[in-house]
């Protein structure tokens, strides 16, 4: 499991899978496919640093995924396509649970 991503590698990353970042002070990057928004976290601020595991985790619990599915939509082995079916497939066991309670 990977500890740290350097900051602007998670902001390539995101940027080379369609998001987009927000022209605001704080780095908020959005994921709009066909007019509507599937996906958005906030990337600190600060100049090239290392986001530790507490922060991946946070970033991928905003966008539904698993800190490793983040790593890897971040490093590349992760489509778009693939982490939003992985992001749906969350969502609908989550409601599945609920439904058995």
């Amino acid at each position: 499991m990977v500890s740290s991503l350097n900051q602007d590698d998670i902001e390539s990353g995101l940027a080379r899978k369609g998001f987009c970042r927000s022209h605001t002070d704080h780095r908020y990057f959005i994921l709009i496919i066909n007019g509507k928004k599937e996906a958005a976290t906030f990337l600190s601020h600060g100049k090239n640093q290392d986001i530790g595991a507490p922060l991946l985790n946070a970033m991928a619990k905003e966008l539904g995924i698993t800190t490793s599915e983040f790593v890897d939509l971040v490093k590349c082995p992760l489509s778009t396509e693939k982490f939003l079916a992985a992001k749906k497939d969350k969502l609908a066991s989550g409601l599945r649970i609920l439904k058995r309670g």
